[in-house]
This record gives structure tokens, sequence and C-alpha cells, in this order.
């Protein structure tokens, strides 16, 4: 008999209505600080705020050589994501300037645009798939406009995202859209790296340019490494950015009070939007670990896969009084939402103007929405992410 806890649960492709994958997260987070995951192949699972915290500031320990706790070794590459000190911070400083809060201000005019472009189609009709339409719009135009490509391969990234998003079904078919998607992702980038290449232009501009001419320990980046730097901008900034604003308004549809405070007193928009990262976290991380070590009781052996599990943590009531509350002017409010230690989301910058904006253009437009439909909207597990979210107004 084991002496930590064994458990098999599905922490994946669970669909569940919305909310439900965080209550068994609280439950599991109370009833456990670790236990052995032998759902698959098998994985640690932290649950807590302070262990979370701990590990993720060992990258010695809990190596990034693989962030997803399914797949120890796998064939693909997300870069910077998957690389360790000291290569990561190389990689990463190619990429700051582009996300620094700096570069997110210079472009707040044009987010707010496109934010209003994206709304007014929408107020006529009286309801939406919130998901499937600003969801879907908003996101792709904005990380263009971030990276220095216009809107006019817009629809092309909307389609990939509508692709990969369908995969959460789990469903043999959808995976293969997912996988197609992705390649088509990647293929965009490699001709694109290709006419950069013959036809630079402003690499103060261009992202794609500045990457080009970018080196690495003296040497010129590797194509291979530009492209896959591309695709995990790309993923990372699209569903990611879909998923956390549709726990936003789903939020906003179903508590109206909390609604007409925002529009009411709109500078607490920012705190607000903290706190609906803290109260509705979407993605975990994993890690792999390098040696045999004891992590706080916890006997993890080299090899082992340990998951992050941020959406708990950033939940602990030991953390943060009435977790289970959205309090739209919380303060402190150190949630983990966008990771941890040199490994935090590179766009956390962009993602928080994203969010602040959508929420004010939107209030602006449509004040006044609910949830439609009958029954609540649901959710997958992995990236805990609303499969669609009806609104309607009058």
């Amino acid at each position: 008999m084991a002496d930590y806890p064994e458990i098999e649960v599905d922490l994946t492709a669970k669909i569940a209505p919305a909310g439900e994958h965080w209550k068994e997260l609280d439950a599991l987070r109370e009833q456990h600080r670790f236990f052995w995951n032998t759902y698959g192949s098998g994985y640690w699972v932290l649950t807590r705020y302070d262990d979370i915290k701990e590990a993720s500031h060992q990258p010695d320990i809990f190596s990034n050589h693989s962030i997803v706790a399914t797949d120890p070794e796998p064939a693909y590459r997300f870069l910077p994501s998957f690389l360790d000190p000291p290569q990561h911070v190389k990689y990463r400083r190619l990429l700051n300037r582009w996300f620094a809060p700096a570069a997110v201000q210079k472009i707040a005019p044009e987010i707010t645009r496109h934010a209003r472009e994206t709304i007014e189609p929408l107020v006529a009709a009286g309801h939406t798939d919130f998901c499937a339409t600003f969801g879907d719009q908003y996101p792709v135009k904005v990380f263009l406009l971030s990276i220095g490509l216009d809107t006019s391969d817009a629809d092309f990234f909307v389609s990939c995202v509508r692709r990969m998003s369908g995969a959460i079904t789990g469903l043999e078919e959808d995976v293969a859209q997912m996988m197609a998607a992705w390649g088509e992702v990647a293929a965009y980038w490699t001709d694109k790296v290709a006419d950069r290449h013959a036809r630079p232009l402003d690499p103060n501009a261009d992202i794609v340019s500045h990457l080009c001419r970018s080196e690495v320990d003296g040497a010129p980046l590797p194509d291979a490494d530009i492209i896959d730097l591309m695709v995990t901008l790309t993923l990372g900034s699209l569903d990611t950015l879909k998923s956390q604003l549709g726990w936003c308004f789903y939020h906003l549809a179903a508590h109206p009070d909390d609604r007409r405070r925002l529009i009411a007193e709109p500078e607490l928009i920012p705190s607000a939007v903290e706190e609906f990262l803290r109260a509705y976290p979407i993605v975990p991380m994993a890690r792999k670990v390098t040696r045999d070590i004891d992590f706080n009781g916890c006997p993890m052996r080299k090899g082992d896969m340990v998951m992050l599990t941020y959406p708990s943590a950033t939940r602990d009531p030991r953390e943060f009084p009435d977790a289970d509350k959205v309090i739209l002017d919380r303060f402190p409010n150190r949630h983990m939402a966008f990771g941890v230690s040199e490994h935090r989301c590179l766009g956390s910058h962009l993602a928080r103007n994203e969010m602040q904006t959508a929420i004010r253009e939107w209030h602006r437009l449509i004040p006044d929405y609910r949830l439609a439909g009958d029954e609540p909207p649901l959710a997958h597990h992995g990236q805990i992410s609303l499969m669609s979210l009806p609104l309607a107004w009058d």
C-alpha cells in the first residue's frame, strides 16, 4: 500500500456544466495536499498555493522538458515554454519587448478600435454565442496587431482556432481537425519566415522579420526555432484568451449586480479582471522531475510528471479569504493565472489590456444582457474553457 494518496481522476477530457470543474478541484485540494493520479500513465498533482509556488521557482528540479502531465516525452516543441535556464531566458529576451507594457500601451487605441468594430455588428441581433463571435474574432485581430501583421489573414486564424477548440470533445474526427489546423498554422509561419528572408520588413514593426535577424549564442536563430516560437505565440494568444474572455462574460451575465457595478464604476475594471483571472483560472502546467526528491512529503522520482494545478492554487482559501467568492475590488490578489517565476505568461500585459478593453467597450454598446437558454453552458476540463456561451439582450 502506497504511503501517499492514489486517485484516478480525469483532469483533461471531462465535459461538465460551467463551474463544476473548479468545484472538483476545490474538493481535491481540501482533501489532499498532493496525490498520485493513476489516470493514464500516472502523474503527481500538487493542489495548494504554497507548494505550487515553491515548485515553480525550482526549475533545476521541476524541468520544462514537458509541460503536459500525460505526455512525458512529447514529439512536439513549444518554444520557449519547453526550455529550462539558461536557454529559456535567451529565447524569452527575443520576444519580451513585443509584449512589454510600453508596447501594449502603444497599440491600446487600436485594441479599442478592434473591440468596438467586433461588437457593433452584434448589437442589433439581440443575441449571440459569445465564444463563436466576439471570442473567436477579437483575440485574432489583436494578436495580428501585436506582432505587426494586418488583419487580412484573420479569417484563416479564426478557422484554425475553431478547429483546435473543437478537439475538446475528444472525438476522433475533432482531434483530427485540430491536428490539421495545427499543421496549417505551422505551414503559415513556415511560408512567412521564407518570405521575410526574401523580402524583410522593418524588424521594429514586424516580429517575423525581427526573429529572422536575431541570434542566440552568437548564431542566427534557426528557422525551425522561429516557426516553433510563432506557433507557440499563436496558440497562446488566441484560444487561451478566448477562453478567459468567455468566463469573464459568463460571470457578468450570471451576476447582474457585478455587471451594474462595473458600469457605474469603470475604474474597477482592472481589479475585476484580476479577480476573474483568479476566480476562473483555466490553464494548469506540468513539469518533469529531474532527480529523486522528497518534496514536502511527496516522494517524487526522477522522470515523474507533476501537474502544477494553477486553477486550484489560485482558489486556495489559505491564500485568498472567501476564495470561492468573486470580490471585484479584492486586494491583495496574488493569483497564479499567468503562472509563476521566469515561465510566467509572456503575453500577460497584452491579455490584461484585451480583457479590460473588451469589458469596457462591450458595456458601452450592450450594457444589459443575460445567459440565454434553459441549461447552463458546458465547459471542458483540460484548459477549462466554455464550449459555447449563448447571450441575449433586448
